[in-house]
């Protein structure tokens, strides 16, 4: 007991630590880093808020309404494959569709309404945590680097990706297990309710993204990676700024595969590279979704191993779709 006191107390003493030096870094020089708070609230604001505010008001309205108990009488294949229910269906179409984070709070929403159990909830997360078309074929296929062929081979390898990872967690168990919930289907809709709750989860989403944006700016100042890069690049003897653009996608997908696109790298390995990122997602992508897989208590160490397990079938995927086309 004593010994996990003392790792807990030293783990609290860590994180402050790394604030304390993240806001050392901003008030030494904060015209930078307020710029890139900026840049980090345009990008949401041009980019995310139009594409996702939509999309998660009406899927949200889709699962009051109850399409997924219709949905959940209509698919049999996917309790066979991916031993869940089949309104997993229904979440994964719309992640595809909508991209980030909209898979986790479709599961989510699903799980409080009852349609499915906390166990079911993190199989579903393994597949439905997705990028959809329009970010990976108009942001990064056509806008990074002018490759719509590039940009398909991306979308295909990651949904691939994600197939075979529910796959290999479809036998996932949950220690702590819970009866089938009693499925609730709302009639009282409130159209300001679900605005209400479309526009705060729009704005944490917002929240994070420029948040992340400073925090890599940040490490990038502060040669954080420097060393490790200067590492791995004499290791494979190949240019260090490829691993800085890795970790900045680690952090940040956005930024990862802009910084990618600008390295001149040939069609395989920035299809590779991207493929692993996106399907990765980004600490500022999974701190997005952990807004809502928290309602079900969903643990950040297996979001994070499942979403690394779901960037590497992606990137084996591309590495032989590259290979043939």
């Amino acid at each position: 007991m004593r010994l996990s006191n003392k790792f807990s107390i030293n783990k609290k003493l860590i994180l402050i630590m790394i604030v304390c030096i993240l806001l050392g870094a901003i008030i030494i020089n904060p015209a930078i880093y307020i710029t890139s708070c900026l840049n980090g609230i345009i990008v949401w604001a041009t980019v995310v808020l139009p594409a996702l505010l939509p999309f998660m008001f009406f899927t949200k309205t889709l699962t009051e309404l109850g399409v997924a108990e219709i949905l959940a009488t209509k698919f049999k294949l996917f309790p066979k494959i991916f031993k869940v229910p089949s309104v997993a269906v229904y979440v994964f179409v719309l992640s595809i569709l909508s991209g980030y984070p909209v898979g986790a709070k479709i599961v989510a929403d699903l799980y409080e309404s009852g349609n499915i159990t906390k166990e079911e909830a993190y199989k579903i997360t393994t597949f439905t945590s997705n990028s959809g078309p329009m970010f990976i074929l108009g942001s990064v296929g056509i806008g990074m680097f002018a490759n719509k062929k590039l940009g398909i081979i991306i979308l295909i390898s990651h949904i691939l990706g994600a197939l075979i990872n529910g796959l290999i967690y479809r036998n996932h168990k949950e220690k702590k297990l819970e009866k089938n919930k009693k499925i609730i289907v709302k009639n009282n809709l409130s159209l300001g309710e679900l605005m209400w709750n479309t526009v705060n989860s729009v704005l944490i989403i917002g929240g994070f993204i420029a948040l992340f944006f400073v925090i890599i700016e940040i490490l990038n100042n502060l040669h954080i990676f420097s060393p490790i890069s200067n590492l791995f690049s004499s290791i494979f003897n190949c240019n260090s700024n490829i691993f800085n653009a890795i970790f900045n996608g680690i952090f940040e997908i956005t930024r990862g595969c802009l910084d990618i696109s600008k390295l001149g790298l040939n069609e395989f390995f920035s299809g590779l590279l991207c493929t692993f990122i996106i399907s990765f997602g980004g600490l500022a992508t999974a701190m997005q979704a952990f807004v809502f897989l928290k309602k079900f208590d969903m643990r950040f160490s297996f979001f994070i191993k499942q979403k690394i397990t779901h960037a590497i079938f992606a990137s084996i995927i591309s590495i032989i779709i590259l290979f043939i086309f």
